[in-house]
């Protein structure tokens, strides 16, 4: 009961069934869906099994009594004055989607070709990964158009096996997603994966790069994983096979991360990706570690990222963090509110809440 408990704690619960709803209440946010998961005889995404990617345009409606940081859900029966619900779904080709992409790209200029993937972790449903890609583009104001790609976890917290085979199996998927976004237009793609999305996100680029990486290579313009539930030596073996990584490419992680905590006594091991305790573990690696470990305002270790006020205030200014992510912190420290440390060839910032709040009021 209590694996059970501290699992499910990763994400809510609610469904992706749309919804009637009087216009006018809350954001609407459209999110484009590119799932490896295999829809049930009704066409709703039910239990994962697992199938070739399909996509969708989904229309999500976020309450206007949102908290930042919170995915606010109500089950069978979502109350749009309190709860994130789903407006429309509306299935398209690849041809379809392949158009739509080029057509809000070319509707949003200020996009300026950018596009978002989020790429969801263990134990979510359709509804838990979409409504969660929905909170971190309004919270975060992204200026880039939305994307979610769905694998096929089980959305069981007793089910991490499966989810672990699923992740060899999605890679295609998004390694195709990739590709569609690339050939409509897309000029900068930046991924971000959680949890365990960040096994499905290293092994599509793992498996990009062996196969020569191709034109859609040269369009991911940044990766970030979030609570990465990795193993630390896999993760090197990866980057081995890989090659020079995108550029820049972060990893967010936390030593208070209790998921993490968990999913390391599971395989035998102190610690996973997400939950090391300073970039010397990855030291060689040209990447940026954001330590968001001090981060006590949210009750969700494994979310911190895109689930602490305090912390989405910072990331919500997005000039500076333009700036620091592509290493100028490095001779200008005062760009973000935190400590600097070079190890080797990574970087690590230590975010301090503390300071934080000074400047932001948050």
């Amino acid at each position: 009961m209590i694996l059970a408990f501290v699992l499910a704690s990763c994400t809510g619960r609610s469904e992706i069934a749309p919804r009637p709803a009087p216009s006018g209440i809350g954001t609407d946010v459209e999110i484009l869906v590119g799932s490896s998961r295999q829809r049930d005889e009704s066409g709703a995404f039910g239990a994962a099994s697992r199938g070739q990617i399909r996509f969708s345009s989904m229309e999500i409606s976020i309450p206007p009594k949102h908290a930042e940081g919170k995915v606010e859900v109500g089950g069978k029966n979502p109350d749009p004055e309190r709860h994130f619900l789903t407006r429309s779904i509306q299935p398209l080709s690849a041809s379809e989607f392949r158009a739509d992409i080029a057509r809000r790209l070319a509707e949003n200029p200020q996009y300026n070709g950018e596009v978002f993937i989020f790429i969801h972790g263990f134990n979510n449903t359709m509804a838990d990964g979409v409504f969660r890609a929905a909170q971190i583009h309004s919270d975060l104001g992204i200026n880039a158009l939305p994307v979610h790609y769905a694998w096929p976890s089980s959305g069981s917290p007793l089910r991490y096996a499966y989810d672990r085979d699923s992740v060899l199996y999605a890679r295609n998927g998004l390694e195709e997603l990739i590709e569609e976004i690339a050939a409509a237009g897309g000029r900068n793609i930046i991924l971000l994966a959680h949890s365990l999305g960040s096994q499905v996100m290293m092994e599509t680029l793992r498996q990009m790069s062996l196969r020569g990486r191709g034109p859609a290579w040269d369009r991911i313009g940044g990766v970030a994983l979030m609570a990465p539930d990795i193993d630390i030596d896999l993760f090197h073996s990866q980057v081995a096979d890989i090659g020079p990584l995108p550029q820049p490419f972060l990893l967010l992680v936390s030593n208070r991360d209790s998921a993490l905590r968990l999913s390391a006594q599971l395989t035998g091991q102190r610690t996973r990706l997400g939950n090391i305790g300073s970039a010397t573990e990855v030291g060689e690696l040209e990447v940026t570690v954001v330590n968001v470990s001090e981060f006590r305002d949210t009750w969700n270790t494994h979310l911190t990222a895109v689930s602490s006020p305090t912390l989405i205030a910072l990331l919500s200014e997005t000039n500076a963090i333009e700036k620091a992510f592509h290493r100028d912190i490095t001779t200008r420290p005062g760009l973000i509110p935190g400590t600097i440390l070079t190890v080797q060839n990574a970087t690590e910032i230590i975010l301090d809440p503390v300071r934080i709040h000074q400047e932001t009021g948050y």
